[in-house]
């Protein structure tokens, strides 16, 4: 294993030690040094495993990535603006502290998906080349424009419907944007997620299934014990808990992790068609950030810290 491993696997110690003895700022903050920690540690093994990883093979990608992962999950954070499903406590009073550590959070989303995916893509399927499941495939051939004008119609009603009807629709959340915004990925000349044998399709669409659903135990686990937290009202399956997810919630951390690797494909060949022009896009992104982090504060915040860190 490569010495960044190592050095995950010491942090991930080191961290779960200070948690149990509440030392900050790791009790306060443990959820993003543990995820920190495995996303070392992760794809030090699918180094080992594969000879090509996120982190060791794709490091330009990884510098557009961080920032993509913050935003992509903030775009789940406006919808939970209406939805409500979930809020954070014990999270730090000084803005300089709290924005840095929502944005430090927030980007380990897609590295965690994409690596986890990676790795269970050469453990259960056993691949070892090509292109990994986080990758995106260069579509050959047109794109059958029937078939997307029903995903794309049906992703339209099952994206809006939360925003409308959310306390009946909040689980649409989390599988209308696949069906509103795959279609486009081959409109931009990418091979769009599918069931299809051809071209290890069905291995990448389960292997992110996967991916997302270990992603979301090891999101709820981590969370629990955490100084600063989220915490979940659910309407009608709230009683039923797993740490602080409702049993039927781990439901949609798999089509997540879709809808994570679709948008991210999207943002990143958009930027690259831009060329120049993509600063643009970039400070737009940057702006809608800044904006949702001040509606999170106003609408999302249980509770602030009392201390330093977030205790």
């Amino acid at each position: 294993m490569t010495w960044y491993g190592w050095a995950g696997l010491l942090l991930l110690a080191v961290s779960e030690i200070f948690l149990y003895r509440r030392i900050e700022p790791f009790f306060s903050w443990f959820y993003s040094f543990a995820w920190w920690s495995y996303i070392l540690v992760a794809d030090a093994v699918l180094f080992r495993i594969r000879g090509r990883s996120l982190l060791m093979s794709r490091r330009r990608e990884l510098a557009a990535m961080l920032p993509l992962s913050v935003f992509i999950w903030l775009l789940f954070e406006a919808y939970n603006l209406v939805i409500r499903n979930w809020a954070y406590e014990g999270v730090p009073q000084q803005v300089w502290l709290r924005w840095p550590g929502y944005a430090l959070a927030f980007a380990t989303v897609l590295p965690g998906i994409f690596i986890t995916s990676d790795l269970v893509e050469a453990l259960v399927f056993r691949k070892r080349s090509g292109p990994a499941a986080s990758e995106a495939v260069t579509l050959e051939g047109a794109p059958a424009a029937r078939t997307s004008g029903l995903s794309i119609c049906l992703g339209i009603l099952l994206s809006v419907a939360p925003l409308v009807w959310p306390r009946i629709f909040f689980p649409a959340v989390w599988i209308g944007p696949i069906f509103l915004l795959n279609p486009f990925l081959d409109r931009l000349g990418f091979k769009k997620l599918s069931f299809n044998r051809a071209g290890g399709d069905r291995q990448r669409l389960v292997s992110l299934l996967l991916g997302g659903l270990f992603c979301g135990v090891a999101w709820e686990f981590w969370n629990f014990w955490a100084g600063s937290r989220w915490v979940y009202s659910v309407p009608y399956f709230g009683h039923w808990k797993v740490f602080e997810m409702p049993l039927l919630g781990f439901l949609g951390f798999p089509p997540f992790a879709l809808e994570c690797w679709i948008l991210y494909h999207l943002f990143a060949r958009l930027s690259r068609r831009l060329g120049p022009a993509a600063a643009w896009m970039w400070a737009a992104i940057a702006a809608v950030s800044l904006v949702i982090f001040f509606q999170v504060d106003r609408h999302t915040v249980l509770r602030y810290a009392t201390g330093p860190f977030g205790r």
